[in-house]
C-alpha cells in the first residue's frame, strides 16, 4: 500500500508540474499565455453573470456550476501544461458550445414566454455566442471559423425563432419575432465584420509573403542562399559612404576558387554546386557578426568587412584561405581559393574598391593560388602606417 501511495504521488505530481510540454505548434507559447492570461480575466465576469441572474432554479444552477468547474479545469490544465494547446483550445471551444445551447435551451423552455428569457437571452446566450464568433478565428481557419460561426448562428435562430412560433397558437407575437431579427441582424453583421476583418488580414499577410518573397529572389542568391551581386553591391555602396563620411576602415575580400572548371568538368554540375553550397558553409564558420558574404557570380565570392583595416582583413583573408582548403566536399576533390584584399580609401567608390581587390586576386593567381594577397592603394611599400603583415603570401 505505501508502495502504491507513493506512486500515485510521484504520478499527481508530475502530471501537475509546471514542466515543458512537448511543442506540436510554433506558436504554442504565446497562445498558452494568451489564454491563461484570458480565461483568468473572464473568470470574475463569469461568476458575477452567475449572481446576478438570481435564482433559476435546481437545473439552471447544476448548469451554472458544472460550467464553472469546466471552466477552472482548462484554467488548471493550460496553467500545468498537461495539454497540448491544439487539443486544450478546442476542448474549451466545445464546451462552452455546448454550455450556451443547453443552458440557452433551459432558459426557453423553463420560462412561460419568449418575453420572459429575453434578458437571460441577451446578457448570456448572445454575449456568449459573440465570443465564441470572435474565438472561432482564432482557433480555425477562416473558412473553417465562418462555417462554425453560420452554424452556431443558424442553431441559435433556430431555437429561439421555434420557441417564438410556439406561444401563440393563433399567430407568433409580432413583437418578439421583431426582437429576435433585430438581435440576429446584429450578430450577422458581427460575424460579417469578423470575416471581412479576418480576410484581410490573410491578404495582406499573403501580400506581405510575397513580397518578401520577391525581396529574397532579387536580393539572394538562389544556389547559395547567400547575397547576389546586386545585394552585395547596394551594401558595399552604404559602407562605402559611411567610410567616406565618418572615416571608419572598410575592407572587401574577393576570392575565386581555384581549378574550379575541372570539378565540373569532371564530377559534374552538381557536384560542383555541392562545392559552392560546402564553400559557403565553410566561409561563413569563419566570418564575424558584422562581415557580409556574398556570391558575385559563377565560383567568385566577395565578403564585406566593415570596421577592418588592411592588417586585420589579411588574417581574415587567411583563415578563410585555411578553412577552404581543409574543408570536406563529399565525393568532390578539396578545392582552393585565391584570395585578393583591400581597404577603403578616401575617394573609393564601390566600383574601384572591388577592382583593386580584383587585381590583387589576380596576382595571387599568376602567384601560384591558394594564397591571399593585398592591395595596397597608393602606398608603394609593403608596410604601411608602421603595420607589420607576418604571413609569407603578402610578401610576394
Amino acid at each position: 500500500m505505501l508502495t502504491i501511495a507513493v506512486r500515485w504521488r510521484a504520478h499527481l505530481s508530475t502530471v501537475f508540474a509546471r514542466g515543458p510540454s512537448v511543442q506540436t505548434d510554433p506558436l504554442e507559447r504565446v497562445k498558452r499565455r494568451t489564454y491563461l492570461i484570458a480565461t483568468l480575466s473572464g473568470l470574475p465576469a463569469v461568476l458575477l453573470v452567475w449572481i446576478s441572474m438570481g435564482p433559476e432554479g435546481l437545473l439552471g444552477n447544476m448548469i451554472f456550476s458544472m460550467f464553472i468547474l469546466f471552466y477552472l479545469a482548462c484554467v488548471v490544465a493550460l496553467w500545468s501544461r498537461v495539454v497540448t494547446i491544439r487539443l486544450a483550445e478546442r476542448v474549451m471551444f466545445l464546451g462552452v458550445v455546448l454550455f450556451t445551447f443547453v443552458h440557452l435551451s433551459y432558459v426557453l423552455y423553463a420560462n412561460g414566454t419568449l418575453a420572459d428569457a429575453r434578458t437571460t437571452i441577451t446578457e448570456v446566450s448572445y454575449t456568449t455566442l459573440t465570443v465564441l464568433y470572435v474565438v472561432a478565428y482564432l482557433i480555425f481557419d477562416s473558412r473553417t471559423a465562418l462555417r462554425i460561426s453560420l452554424t452556431l448562428f443558424g442553431l441559435e435562430l433556430f431555437a429561439v425563432l421555434a420557441k417564438a412560433l410556439s406561444e401563440a397558437p393563433d399567430g407568433p407575437n409580432q413583437g418578439e419575432i421583431l426582437w429576435s431579427l433585430r438581435m440576429h441582424a446584429f450578430m450577422g453583421a458581427v460575424i460579417a465584420l469578423i470575416y471581412a476583418s479576418s480576410y484581410l488580414k490573410d491578404q495582406l499577410l499573403s501580400q506581405r509573403e510575397m513580397a518578401e518573397a520577391m525581396h529574397r529572389l532579387a536580393h539572394t542568391d538562389q544556389l547559395t542562399g547567400v547575397a547576389n551581386r546586386r545585394e552585395l553591391y547596394s551594401e558595399l555602396l552604404k559602407e562605402t559612404n559611411v567610410s567616406e563620411r565618418y572615416g571608419r576602415p572598410l575592407s572587401v575580400i574577393f576570392f575565386d576558387l581555384d581549378n574550379f572548371k575541372r570539378v565540373n568538368d569532371i564530377y559534374g554540375h552538381d557536384c560542383g554546386d555541392d562545392v559552392l553550397r560546402g564553400v559557403v558553409g565553410a566561409t561563413e564558420r569563419v566570418l564575424r557578426a558584422t562581415d557580409r558574404l556574398g556570391r558575385w557570380g559563377g565560383e567568385e565570392f566577395v565578403v564585406l568587412a566593415p570596421e577592418t583595416d588592411l592588417q586585420e582583413a589579411g588574417r581574415l583573408a587567411e583563415r578563410l584561405r585555411v578553412e577552404i582548403a581543409n574543408h570536406t566536399y563529399g565525393s568532390a576533390p578539396a578545392v582552393t581559393a585565391s584570395l585578393g584584399f583591400a581597404e577603403y580609401e578616401a575617394g573609393d567608390t564601390p566600383e574601384t574598391l572591388i577592382k583593386r581587390a580584383d587585381h590583387a586576386l589576380y596576382k595571387a593567381k599568376i602567384l601560384g593560388r591558394n594564397r591571399a594577397i593585398a592591395d595596397w592603394g597608393r602606398c608603394p611599400s609593403p608596410i604601411r602606417a608602421g603595420q607589420h603583415f607576418s604571413w609569407s603570401a603578402l610578401q610576394q
